[in-house]
């Protein structure tokens, strides 16, 4: 097996194990959403423009995650077509 398919393989392993964290932290804060979204429609003593901010801030960190997803898969690109061409193909790319 030559390197650059050695190299392959840990950054595929290596993007595996954080997809596998991040959709765990996904989907925990989607649970937390639903539990504070439940307790926000079941307290009706609680004035609109606090479940606004709260709607609101649930929108702000969805885009931030998926901004941050967008962004790591785009450097796992990079990084494997970084180690995988030889340096100074990517060092030239990073120019332009």
């Amino acid at each position: 097996m030559d390197s650059k398919e050695i190299t392959k393989r840990i950054i595929g392993s290596q993007k595996a194990v954080f997809e596998t964290g991040f959709n765990s932290m996904v989907m925990l804060q989607e649970q937390t959403f639903n539990a504070v979204d439940n307790f926000l429609r079941q307290s009706p003593w609680i004035p609109a423009q606090t479940r606004s901010i709260v709607n609101d801030w649930t929108g702000i960190y969805k885009k931030g995650t998926t901004d941050f997803k967008e962004t790591a898969d785009q450097n796992y690109s990079k990084w494997e077509e970084g180690l995988t061409s030889g340096f100074e193909a990517f060092k030239s790319k990073l120019k332009n």
